[in-house]
């Protein structure tokens, strides 16, 4: 009888795991890519992003993409441009030439969803790359400017040199919970000026 009873328990606890795994990778594809590139006009910085999935319900919360420049270009940011209609995206922050990268300023854009019906604007569709905001320069294209790695000396968990947050961060309630971030990661290559 206890052999029964504890069969019936492994049973019950793999069972839970297995769901568990089950559950787990379901959203583990779930996220969002970002891509930063240059317009053919060659001076319009562009930021797109691709989903691994269709997110359900479609309501996105909260956004942060964190761009690199070289210090020494004093790259300053204008003509913020958001491509989905009743999205706001505003360069909201900065760091210039923090101790982990002296070489660097960092920059974050910020959106948040959550303004109306502004929340369920992206239409997001697995596989489907999105223009979502661009931006200028006041100096012009400058070589050299990315988005920040994860693994960026910048961007750790606890806090850095300037007591920031500068990770990139999207968040939207299809794709898992509110405290959750979805972005995946950067593809795509790097920009270049054209001469």
């Amino acid at each position: 009888m206890n052999n029964n009873k504890f069969l019936h328990l492994i049973t019950k606890v793999l069972g839970g795991i297995t769901l568990a795994m089950t559950a787990s990778s379901a959203f583990a594809d779930a996220t969002l890519e970002y891509k930063l590139a240059l317009a053919e006009d060659g001076k319009t910085y562009q930021v797109w992003m691709k989903p691994a999935a269709t997110p359900k319900p479609d309501i996105s919360l909260t956004g942060q993409v964190t761009i690199k420049a070289p210090t020494d270009a004093k790259f300053a940011p204008k003509n913020v441009t958001s491509t989905v209609e009743g999205i706001n995206w505003v360069a909201a922050s900065r760091v210039d030439a923090p101790k982990e990268d002296a070489a660097s300023d960092y920059l974050s854009f910020s959106f948040v969803g959550l303004q109306g019906t502004s929340s369920r604007n992206y239409a997001w569709e697995k596989g489907e790359e999105k223009l979502v905001f661009s931006f200028e320069n006041e100096g012009g294209c400058v070589d050299g400017v990315t988005l920040m790695a994860d693994d960026d000396a910048f961007n750790t968990a606890s806090p850095n040199s300037a007591n920031t947050n500068p990770g990139n961060q999207f968040t939207n309630l299809g794709w898992g919970a509110v405290s959750e971030n979805h972005y995946k990661g950067n593809y795509g290559e790097a920009v270049s000026c054209k001469k």
